[in-house]
């Protein structure tokens, strides 16, 4: 299975989306694999480097999407058969959408389904690029059985983001989580810079993090995303 942590651009969560998912999947005692979409920045390669084979590749390629997907599809034979979670970079997206086919049957050629989270922004202009995905993009490509909206709760409420205030969520069935925000912003910052997965924050025995720090984390971040990130196991 491939899973696309998608969405608007950039500072809408979608590394986090790829962070959850890796650990969930580790969770599961599975091997996944990541594909790092940025090689310039690639934060979420150095948190899981030593947990999970990487693979980065360059997708911030404007006016060269051939040859971002090209790069792209080689990094998938290369890592095989097994889950990988490509965590896309905030420029990316255009590609994406205008290869679409070609990625997904790339995936295919390859025995992997594609499964798409869909990290939305709260602006018109989040929902202009989001329908563009459920029309013609990468969402298109692989189905509404196989995609998710994700709404970040830093972001605001569920309620407020135009996709839902617009009438445009009510035109697609499709799946939706709401990823939590760790907070306070003091503890974000000592969670983003502490490294482990997430399971090792949140673990007594072994986390960096002091006892608040580590049961806020646990009770207010980790145990939520993690019952979200499930989405296509709830079935």
């Amino acid at each position: 299975m491939i899973y696309y942590s998608h969405g608007d651009k950039g500072g809408v969560g979608k590394s986090m989306t790829s962070a959850v998912l890796l650990d969930y999947l580790l969770s599961k005692a599975e091997k996944p694999m990541l594909i790092e979409g940025d090689e310039g920045q690639p934060d979420i390669a150095l948190r899981y480097a030593d947990y999970v084979p990487v693979q980065c590749v360059n997708l911030n390629r404007a006016g060269d999407a051939e040859a971002a997907i090209m790069a792209f599809t080689d990094a998938l034979e290369a890592l095989g058969d097994g889950d990988i979670v490509v965590n896309l970079p905030a420029a990316a997206g255009d590609t994406l959408e205008q290869l679409a086919e070609v990625l997904v049957g790339a995936a295919e050629e390859l025995g992997h389904e594609s499964r798409v989270f869909y990290t939305m922004g709260h602006t018109p202009t989040a929902s202009k690029n989001a329908l563009k995905s459920f029309e013609t993009g990468l969402i298109h490509g692989v189905g509404l059985d196989n995609a998710c909206i994700v709404y970040p709760t830093f972001l605001g409420k569920t309620e407020n983001f135009d996709w839902v205030k617009s009438g445009l969520r009510d035109r697609f069935n499709v799946r939706e989580i709401v990823m939590p925000a760790i907070s306070p912003e003091e503890l974000a910052q000592v969670v983003l810079s502490a490294p482990g997965t997430f399971a090792e924050l949140a673990d007594k025995s072994i986390s960096p993090l002091k006892m608040s720090e580590r049961l806020i984390f646990q009770s207010r971040f980790y145990r939520p995303a993690m019952e979200a990130i499930a989405a296509f196991d709830k079935e």
